[in-house]
């Protein structure tokens, strides 16, 4: 049954157009994500990420503190994630519906390392080892794992990844509204250095 939701999910974004997020571009919908950072940010960063992947790991770990601080925190950049990976298997893993409900209860972010940290574990242990946080409630948790809408959201999350084309992950979606309306876009795929970042947010924040 999960799999057919899934797939008549993605056939609604397939054919959805004009539901996509004037500020996010084409194919993202307006949707419920994790966000840092204003609204009013001149450059949105889409950060395509799995819990799977070494270098998505290392980059929360290493680089993005760095970025938060001088660019989301002070309002010159909006962070946006989609949760997915290559493997299509991968909606059905427990990690990705344990993300959407920790965005549900409003904790994504300040359990992001710990679910970095437990992605490769038996899928058995997975709840209990996150329900352990005292920073989540685990009666809420379970209920949320229980609901199918959450399976139906991870399966749009791997919808959206697979018509974005992408090549794996990590991969950065640098994105700003030109002054003719256009929507200007600049990648930076796998692992990259701090500077990297650093100098393709700089130039695009000085685009016009």
């Amino acid at each position: 049954m999960a799999l057919s939701v899934a797939a008549a999910d993605a056939g609604k974004i397939a054919t959805a157009e004009t539901r996509a997020d004037p500020r996010l571009g084409a194919p993202l919908a307006k949707r419920e994500r994790a966000v840092l950072g204003a609204d009013s940010a001149p450059v949105v960063v889409i950060e395509i990420s799995s819990f799977k992947c070494t270098h998505c790991r290392a980059f929360h770990e290493k680089i993005f503190p760095q970025l938060r601080e001088r660019y989301v925190t002070p309002g010159k950049v909006q962070w946006v994630v989609l949760n997915a990976s290559d493997d299509p298997s991968d909606q059905y893993s427990q990690i990705f519906s344990i993300a959407r409900c920790a965005l549900r209860q409003g904790k994504y972010w300040e359990l992001l390392d710990g679910l970095f940290q437990v992605a490769h574990r038996a899928p058995s242990s997975l709840t209990d080892l996150m329900a352990k946080s005292p920073l989540i409630d685990r009666g809420e948790l379970e209920i949320c794992l229980r609901d199918r809408a959450v399976r139906t959201e991870v399966g749009v999350d791997f919808a959206e990844y697979a018509r974005l084309k992408l090549k794996g992950t990590p991969t950065f979606l640098i994105r700003k509204m030109s002054t003719d309306g256009t929507l200007a876009e600049t990648t930076i795929a796998g692992a990259q250095t701090l500077e990297q970042f650093q100098r393709v947010l700089d130039e695009m924040l000085k685009a016009p």
